[in-house]
């Protein structure tokens, strides 16, 4: 029977209406039930079950296709119609199909990839655009992931786009090279790249401030899969440029890139050249938590060599004490694990871990830690998971990123417990650091 709510371009054609054979076929069967869809105007329909993005020159009611397997072919197939208008409305077809997962998976494995590659260099960029977005919804499958990059073409295309196209479009094609980098099966291919890490480190300091974040997300992939290709490549200087920028937000992915890159031995060399304690010092007390959290992660990589536990030493009571006041904040996990290990890698200097016994060990046992009922798991501080508290259920939320298992079976499964308890485990180490004596009595 025809579905009239459940509309999309597939579609029967026919010359009678299809409600009228609904009714018959409820005489028919003598049905008593009413069935509100059958009836004009029709009630009780959920615009959710609409398409989201209209085709032009398209009417939903009278497409040509109709559901299934075989529908999909055909679209898949107009992709490189000759016409440009069907070649078009199949390219917005499809962006509605891959959001279902049957119909992409079976869309990936008809080779819809190799086509929209092809499609990347049209003329249109309506349908470069268009392709970028569905690129970016098959790269999150692992067989889409694998299809796009057994063709490494795609990121000579990606790069194409994002030097050299409409704001649009490298915003489109910086979302799809994010999504790739966020897997580490495709970053050995994307690397292979000879230019893509310049190339990126140019359009971070010439581009919109929306781009620069993806592009900044997507260097922090790359550069932790491979240190030495943005260190070669001056990446450092130019994230410690970044954090004069007056968006917060381009601050946190300049300094969670440059986290990154401290974790390689010349990262943390140039630290100590470039004195990241005293620049970092005026991010702890920055008005947004967000800036806060970056600021204390990376300060946990920059405090690990003796010429930058010497250089805190300078200002060990205004640094001390501000970290300490940071692990009483309880509401952010986050910020309290990162505070306690950087305080844990100033007390390997004797005098700072003098200073930390006499003045605040009475501070630091008093650190309340979260209960897990008191926490959602979240570490990003814009969700209204965080601000509104438990109300995600009711609102539109955007993809939050959650505490999860680094090792195990069940890797992906968020796991608060573990999170909180190596939070308590943290507090020990740091009691421990602090009452630590170089002898035995």
């Amino acid at each position: 029977m025809f579905c009239p709510h459940k509309n999309s371009y597939l579609q029967l054609v026919c010359s009678m209406n299809p409600r009228v054979l609904n009714k018959a076929v409820d005489l028919a069967m003598q049905r008593k039930s009413f069935d509100p869809h059958t009836e004009r105007p029709p009630a009780q329909r959920l615009e959710s079950m609409q398409p989201s993005l209209y085709a032009p020159h398209v009417d939903i009611t009278r497409a040509r296709l109709g559901f299934g397997r075989n529908g999909l072919r055909l679209i898949n197939r107009d992709l490189h119609s000759p016409e440009h208008l069907i070649q078009v409305q199949a390219l917005h077809t499809v962006l509605d199909q891959v959001q279902i997962t049957e119909n992409a998976m079976y869309l990936i494995k008809i080779h819809l990839v190799y086509r929209l590659i092809d499609l990347m260099e049209n003329e249109d960029p309506i349908i470069r655009e268009k392709v970028c977005m569905i690129l970016t919804q098959v790269a999150t499958y692992h067989m889409g992931r694998e299809r796009i990059m057994s063709r490494p073409i795609i990121v000579d295309s990606l790069l194409f786009l994002i030097l050299r196209d409409r704001k649009e479009i490298r915003y489109a094609a910086a979302v799809t090279l994010r999504t790739l980098t966020e897997h580490r099966c495709s970053l050995e291919k994307i690397l292979a790249h000879h230019t893509i890490v310049e190339d990126l480190l140019r359009m971070v300091i010439n581009d919109h401030k929306g781009i620069v974040m993806l592009h900044l997300r997507s260097l922090r992939n790359l550069a932790e899969w491979d240190q030495e290709r943005p260190l070669k490549a001056n990446a450092f200087q130019v994230m410690l440029k970044l954090f004069e920028d007056d968006d917060p937000r381009i601050i946190c992915g300049a300094m969670d890139c440059m986290t990154q890159l401290c974790s390689h031995d010349v990262g943390k060399t140039l630290a100590d050249v470039y004195d990241l304690i005293f620049v970092l010092r005026p991010f702890l007390t920055h008005l947004r938590i967000e800036v806060k959290i970056s600021a204390v992660n990376l300060m946990c990589y920059t405090t690990l060599t003796t010429r930058s536990k010497w250089r805190a030493k300078e200002i060990c009571e205004d640094l001390t004490k501000t970290l300490v006041m940071l692990c009483h904040k309880q509401n952010k996990p986050l910020l309290q694990l990162s505070s306690m290990q950087v305080l844990i890698n100033l007390c390997d200097c004797p005098d700072i871990r003098n200073h930390m016994k006499f003045h605040w060990e009475r501070k630091v046992k008093m650190i309340r830690v979260r209960d897990h009922e008191e926490w959602d798991g979240t570490t990003e501080t814009s969700s209204y998971g965080l601000e509104s508290g438990h109300n995600y259920r009711t609102m539109c939320v955007e993809g939050v990123e959650t505490i999860r298992n680094d090792y195990g079976d069940n890797a992906a499964v968020v796991n608060v417990h573990s999170y909180l308890k190596s939070v308590r485990n943290i507090k020990e180490r740091l009691l421990y650091a602090i009452n630590w004596k170089s002898y035995k009595n």
